[in-house]
């Protein structure tokens, strides 16, 4: 079994790409997720995570571009 000491285990309600990238890189995000309760609060998270997620890659794009040149 492998153990992780960065984060703790991925609740399963966070089942989306975009939600586990947040769990793992965005600790303000993961704190709030931790105590999230009702549905509403779950769903409001997981599409913050899928913007937070989209920033992130966009953000990488223009690396991978000058990497590959």
């Amino acid at each position: 079994m492998e153990t992780n000491c960065e984060y703790p285990k991925i609740p399963r309600w966070i089942s989306t790409e975009s939600g586990q990238w947040a769990w793992r890189e965005c600790a303000d995000w993961r704190g709030t997720a931790s105590s999230a309760l009702s549905v509403q609060d779950r769903s409001k998270l997981l599409q913050d995570a899928e913007s937070r997620w989209a920033e992130a890659r966009s953000a990488a794009q223009p690396l991978r571009e000058i990497e590959a040149q």
